[in-house]
């Protein structure tokens, strides 16, 4: 009985002991992953600015512009014409000012 004991005693302390080496070794080092982290971003703001640099991004951002103006000034026009109209007829109904 004393030897099974033992044993399972041995086979718990042995289990936990891989235990925590396996623990200790998934900590990720946090100064590399920061390190990494701003690495990943510092390449992808060059790239912004690089693709940024290009006369095609500036065309597409251009050509984007007037397309929406294009589409909004005759809804704008509509919307402030609707508006005057709103509010005209309030000016009509109101009764005249007595002296």
């Amino acid at each position: 009985m004393k030897l099974l004991a033992m044993t399972v005693l041995l086979l718990t302390i042995c289990s936990l002991e891989g235990a925590l080496v396996r623990r200790q070794a998934e900590e990720p080092n946090l100064s590399g992953l920061a390190s990494q982290y701003f690495q990943t971003l510092t390449e992808y703001s060059k790239d912004l600015i690089e693709k940024a640099k290009t006369t095609e991004l500036q065309n597409q951002a251009k050509a984007y512009f007037e397309r929406t103006k294009e589409q909004l000034t005759p809804l704008i026009k509509k919307v402030q014409t609707d508006l005057l109209n709103f509010f005209n007829s309030f000016v009509d109904k109101a009764p005249p000012a007595s002296k």
